[in-house]
């Protein structure tokens, strides 16, 4: 089995899309984890991670240090979410990027060819971040959740 990055899946579509970025260009994917929270990594060209993926609250200086020495582009469900606070002409958002199973090619390859294979006895998700669990807003989807039958099993 062999397992594929979201992060890097994104950034692989954008590098094939067939448009042209200046030289240099970074790759900043995102999706969106709520609020103005995303989870996110930059990548250069060959795919080296400049920042390691992390969840990361946006906000006008997130990437500052990326768009000070180059073009950053933004991509992802997330990142309309930094086009609302990140300004710099360094910026550009790649719009309707969406991890696709025919973008995995070229990843799966390399992992392949490095012999990069996950264990089918351990392998999980690597989700990031921890769930938490909330209660509901709706006043009345909580009071009828607790009148309802349950049914043992």
């Amino acid at each position: 089995m062999i397992g594929v990055d979201t992060l890097q899946l994104l950034a692989v579509s954008v590098m094939f899309s067939g448009y042209e970025y200046p030289e240099g260009a970074v790759y900043a994917p995102m999706i969106d984890a709520r609020r103005m929270e995303v989870f996110t990594g930059v990548y250069d060209q060959a795919l080296t991670p400049l920042l390691e993926p992390a969840p990361m609250i946006l906000d006008a200086d997130s990437y500052a240090g990326f768009l000070e020495k180059s073009t950053v582009l933004f991509f992802g469900n997330g990142s309309d979410k930094a086009r609302e606070v990140i300004t710099s002409p360094n910026a550009v958002f790649v719009p309707d990027v969406k991890p696709l199973a025919v973008d995995m090619t070229a990843l799966s390859e390399l992992k392949w060819s490095r012999r990069e294979f996950l264990d089918l006895a351990y392998s999980t998700p690597w989700y990031r971040k921890e769930f938490q669990a909330t209660s509901p807003r709706d006043p009345l989807a909580s009071s009828s959740a607790s009148n309802s039958p349950r049914t043992a099993r």
